[in-house]
């Protein structure tokens, strides 16, 4: 019963960082939104600049006031909308997050003590490795992909679920630094996997991906990958 509800209280753990996820997603997308049509007004604006530049030129000396109030008028709005747009659009710091391997390890941990969910880690990266992912969005990601495989397990195998294999290792794509979080092959059922949404979103926002291979012998192996970013 303990082991229930302690598994119970991090699928609760889970559900909140999603929901909380799920509304800085809308943020960003709003946010890009407000960028895209402030962008639109911009060229508008300019427009209207132009215009009256050229209104300058062919107006008589008594339309000049006029022309000058619509110019400053012009110069405002464009400097208000370079405003919203930097606040929407705020320049991008690409900064280490927590360090993988001490992260991952520690969140492995907490799923062995909550549940009853068995996770063999493979871990071959070094100690310095960070992604853009902070300590806990790399735990919800360990959190999501192994309560997504039990729940595919218990569905085939109620009895007795095998392991939950995690390997964590580097490697180098076109040149750049990587890093892949690899779920080893399991039978997957069909339909929504509503756990691994979180960790789809948590590689986007990171500049990465969930990737999904189909393996020999039958069963799907899951990848998140993500940049390595470097120490400052």
């Amino acid at each position: 019963m303990t082991k229930t509800n302690e598994r119970l209280a991090l699928v609760e753990r889970q559900r909140r960082f999603e929901w909380q996820l799920a509304r800085q997603v809308q943020t960003q997308v709003a946010a890009r939104f407000v960028a895209g049509k402030t962008h639109d007004l911009l060229n508008l604006v300019q427009i209207v600049e132009l215009a009256s530049l050229e209104l300058l030129r062919r107006c008589n000396p008594d339309a000049e006031e006029f022309i000058a109030d619509l110019r400053k008028a012009a110069d405002d709005a464009k400097h208000q909308l370079r405003e919203m747009m930097a606040v929407a659009r705020p320049e991008e710091l690409i900064v280490p997050g927590a360090h993988v391997g001490a992260a991952i390890t520690a969140a492995v941990e907490t799923v062995r003590a909550a549940s009853t969910i068995a996770v063999d880690l493979h871990l071959a990266v070094g100690p310095e490795v960070a992604t853009r992912c902070s300590e806990e969005e790399l735990a919800h990601v360990i959190y999501g992909l192994t309560l997504d495989a039990a729940t595919a397990e218990a569905a085939v195998a109620p009895g007795g679920p095998s392991p939950i294999e995690l390997f964590v290792r580097e490697r180098t794509i076109d040149g750049k630094p990587w890093l892949e979080i690899v779920r080893g092959a399991r039978v997957e059922l069909a339909g929504e996997h509503f756990d691994l949404q979180a960790v789809e979103a948590i590689a986007v926002k990171n500049g990465g991906e969930l990737a999904h291979s189909e393996r020999r012998g039958g069963g799907t192996e899951l990848v998140v990958a993500l940049p390595v970013v470097a120490a400052e």
